[in-house]
């Protein structure tokens, strides 16, 4: 697949490295040079400084020739923005965003958006870590639904970088919580002893 990510950021350039990893052709759009600087040194894919609104420069980032597009900016609103674009002028029927303000949530979805809101995962985190119960969730991505577990960490695995860990059925690892405290996983983040892995997998 062909996918422009919009947005350099922690999510961003972990979400590039990974799928260009896999074998698809990524592009990366940021307005800050020095953030694509966060891409692996092996990334093989497009580097476009430009404000991802921008039609010339999602021409630039290839987006006659997308299949996919996802907004992971720190903006809601850019976020927003960019995926009307892509799907309502550019024609990207698979568009999915980040959006940090679970209210703006149904705003994306009266345009017809998919999106994934970390503040909402991180609160039923959380919740489950403070009460002791156990967390899953799933939530529904276009055609595809997805669910998130938390798993205690193997200690076999305690010093391991998250890109070299490979959990089983085609998973992948979404996020680490250390001491109550929730982050995406990096490539490079390191495992921590009495840590908590956060796992993700399609379900369908």
């Amino acid at each position: 697949m062909y996918i422009i990510i919009a947005g350099c950021g922690t999510v961003g350039s972990g979400l590039a490295s990974k799928l260009s990893r896999e074998g698809h052709d990524i592009a990366v759009i940021d307005s800050d040079e020095s953030s694509l600087r966060r891409l692996d040194d092996d990334f093989q894919g497009l580097r476009v400084v430009g404000v991802p609104i921008d039609q010339d420069i999602l021409k630039k980032a290839g987006i006659d020739q997308a299949d996919a597009l996802a907004a992971v900016t720190p903006d809601d609103n850019m976020n927003i923005m960019v995926s009307q674009v892509a799907k309502d002028i550019c024609g990207i029927s698979r568009v999915v965003a980040r959006i940090y303000d679970p209210a703006r949530e149904d705003i994306f979805h009266q345009f017809g958006l998919e999106t994934i809101c970390p503040t909402n995962l991180s609160v039923e985190t959380l919740a489950s870590i403070l009460t002791g119960k156990h967390f899953e969730s799933t939530c529904t991505i276009g055609s595809n639904t997805f669910s998130f577990r938390i798993e205690d960490v193997d200690p076999s695995l305690v010093g391991s970088q998250i890109m070299d860990i490979r959990p089983q059925d085609d998973r992948f690892i979404f996020g680490i919580i250390k001491g109550g405290n929730f982050t995406f996983a990096h490539p490079y983040a390191v495992v921590e002893k009495d840590s908590k892995l956060v796992i993700a997998g399609r379900m369908d």
